[in-house]
């Protein structure tokens, strides 16, 4: 009695509050009412457990008022959010639940026998607190689970109360239905966890600015709570069969109960360990509960990472899965059109080695394509009247498992298809499945399309890089092949020159060591890289050397230097521009190669007076790849290679040009880094060493 004495003056003060102190901030949220409704359950059972001669049915109507009125602030939270509809249809069904639960109060306390209806609510009034204790708990954790993140921090302690009002209740009356009568300690401590529970009420009433809808329902949050609603519905029908086999069991009461309760927990057993159970009853809520069966959020969530989460798994298997977990389906297949214009298993169970490779010349194909149709093979298979050109392949069906035909469509061409497989529970194709299973298509469609389109620029990118040193090896071999002409032009004329023949065996000999190197790097694949220290002053030297012909090119040493790098390719760089300029510059002009040092880079020049070039060709196209203005008798590759490499060796190539007025190309290079010079006493001990 005294439990239930704090918890009426508990909930008197709080009521107090909310009339005057919390007044503005909670107009709107049934919290009085509620409030009131609680403290009028504390006075009734307070008085009952005093000994007061109160009616069984007034107390029972107490409890059901007490519950009803806190189910009511709760679905008040929904009422202007996105479950507007279902709120107030929930807020309807609470309203004449209460005015059933009033005309019931007055029919007990009306003089004369009471009715036969009311016996009976008297009698399995139980019953009925155990589900609105399942109801309430339910309406709590939906509410608490998707509070605003704004108003969490001054809710939390609301509906910690509310939840552990509902949760103490539902224990105690699971626990009487299945012991057939009430547990002492629970039914005696019920007033004080009340009471203590107004504690929490007050902190969080407190925190409140303004009452407002602090939830929003989706069909996610029901999801949720399916796993409760599950636990409440095994739990009632549990205590049900309980209380029939021991009412009506006789002397065989007692086993026939244990009997049944171990029957339950192997029933819940196996709908725990199914997977098929499971996919069933997600498919029964779905259809039944929810005005939309899917959280689209998830579900693109879901695809989304299954496009691009990397792993063990082959992507084809993972888009295969994903696509038929959309429809509860534990396997799929997909199908890529190849260059032939045929579609060939990649990926999925359904796609294994030996599927079938479809030639999709069939009008079929185009009538997904041009339609978006997701074709229902089950529908397909029976016997009807229509186009037989819209048929299905035979092997789809011919083949029990096949369900689904969904077309990856990017833009206006049919990248392939996805089979899915007959579901583990059945599902009943509606718009919202055929808007799903469109959307993810398009998705994965626009993946496979860009994927595809990779791999494509990867071979374009393999040929270009094969392109790139065949060019290499052309621009090359027509230097050489230049080489040998001038020398067997300049045979006969020079046949008993032995000067002639030293420089044709040197010409020669150069022309086997280039072309060794090329045959390396073809053999190879790729272009060989040995540096050491090149004196530049020698190397233009040869460089001219090599370039025999009209204007003779000078050389202008101004200082020397030296640089590390490969000196075969600087030598080929140096020859492509001193030719280029004697190309470009007519015979009495003049080609000179200058060389001198500024700061920590050498500079070489190759400078003519030739016919130049203007500003937009040296911007734009000289250092293009192929651009030429030698029309057959040149590649274009020169100028970029040369560039390149004086790149890779940390220099820099600028060019001066004008037309009619000559070319000046500038080669810049680092130096190469001073060489150590011992000391004379270091001279000594390394002398006294060797000696």
């Amino acid at each position: 009695m005294l439990g239930y004495l704090l918890s009426a003056l508990a909930y008197a003060a709080l009521l107090a509050a909310t009339l005057t102190l919390w007044r503005r901030r909670l107009t709107g949220s049934g919290l009085a009412t509620a409030l009131g409704a609680q403290f009028g359950w504390s006075l009734v059972l307070a008085a009952q457990a005093g000994g007061v001669g109160f009616p069984l049915g007034l107390g029972i109507a107490a409890e059901y008022l007490r519950d009803l009125a806190w189910m009511l602030v709760l679905v008040r939270c929904l009422g202007r959010s996105e479950a507007t509809r279902v709120a107030h249809l929930v807020q309807r069904v609470l309203v004449v639940l209460v005015a059933l639960v009033v005309l019931f109060a007055i029919g007990t306390v009306l003089p004369g026998h009471p009715g036969g209806l009311v016996l009976q609510i008297e009698r399995f009034w139980l019953w009925g607190a155990f589900v609105l204790a399942i109801a309430g708990l339910m309406l709590v954790e939906q509410v608490a689970r998707n509070t605003r993140s704004t108003q969490r921090y001054a809710l939390k302690y609301v509906w910690l109360a509310l939840g552990a009002l509902f949760a103490w209740d539902l224990c105690l009356f699971s626990i009487a239905m299945l012991r057939g009568s009430f547990a002492e300690v629970f039914w005696v401590d019920r007033g004080v966890v009340n009471a203590a529970l107004a504690a929490l009420l007050a902190v969080g009433l407190s925190r409140i600015p303004e009452w407002e809808s602090a939830a929003f329902l989706s069909p996610r949050i029901v999801f949720f709570s399916a796993t409760l609603l599950g636990a409440a519905l095994y739990a009632l029908v549990m205590a049900v069969g309980s209380f029939l086999i021991r009412r009506l069991g006789g002397s065989w009461g007692a086993a026939g109960q244990m009997l049944f309760l171990a029957a339950g927990a192997l029933v819940l057993a196996v709908a725990a360990l199914s997977e098929q159970f499971r996919a069933w009853s997600r498919v029964t809520l779905a259809k039944y509960l929810f005005p939309y069966r899917y959280d689209y959020r998830s579900e693109w969530q879901k695809l989304t990472r299954a496009l691009s989460v990397g792993g063990d798994t082959p992507i084809y298997d993972r888009i295969a899965k994903v696509t038929a977990g959309f429809m509860s389906s534990p396997y799929g297949g997909l199908w890529l059109r190849d260059a032939e214009g045929a579609y060939a298993p990649v990926g999925g169970e359904l796609a294994t080695p030996p599927a079938p490779l479809e030639s999709g010349h069939a009008e079929f194909f185009d009538y997904l394509l041009q339609h978006e149709w997701i074709c229902d093979l089950d529908q397909a298979r029976r016997p009807r009247r229509g186009k037989p050109e819209l048929a299905p392949p035979q092997w789809m069906l011919a083949n029990p498992r096949l369900w689904l035909v969904v077309p990856l469509i990017c833009e206006s061409a049919l990248v392939g298809f996805v089979l899915i497989g007959q579901p583990l529970a059945a599902v009943r194709l509606s718009w919202e499945e055929l808007d799903l299973l469109r959307a993810a298509g398009r998705q994965v469609a626009s993946f496979l399309a860009f994927e595809q389109a990779a791999k494509r620029l990867a071979e374009a990118h393999q040929f270009e890089a094969m392109n790139r040193l065949s060019a290499v090896l052309m621009h090359d071999l027509r230097h050489l092949i230049a080489q040998q002409a001038l020398v067997v032009q300049n045979a006969s004329r020079h046949r008993g020159n032995p000067e002639f023949f030293d420089d044709a065996i040197l010409t020669i000999d150069n022309s086997v060591k280039r072309m060794t190197r090329l045959m390396e790097e073809l053999r190879n694949g790729m272009l060989t890289e040995q540096n050491r220290r090149v004196e530049l002053s020698e190397l233009c030297a040869e460089a001219i050397r090599r370039c025999s012909g009209q204007p003779v090119p000078v050389l202008e040493v101004r200082e020397r230097g030296e640089v590390v790098l490969n000196r075969e390719r600087l030598l080929q760089v140096l020859e492509h521009l001193i030719r280029n300029a004697q190309e470009a510059t007519p015979a009495d002009g003049s080609v000179t190669v200058r060389l001198q040092k500024t700061g920590h880079h050498a500079v070489i020049e190759v400078i003519d007076t030739g016919s130049g070039m203007d500003e937009e060709f040296v911007r734009h196209r000289l250092f293009r790849p192929f651009e030429t203005t030698k029309g057959e008798r040149g590649f274009g590759i020169g100028a970029y290679q040369a560039r390149e490499f004086v790149r890779k060796c940390g220099g820099t190539i600028e060019v001066e040009s004008r037309p009619g007025r000559g070319t000046r190309f500038i080669l810049r290079l680092p130096l190469a880094p001073a060489l150590s010079v011992p000391s004379a006493t270091e001279g000594e001990q390394i002398g006294l060493q060797a000696n």
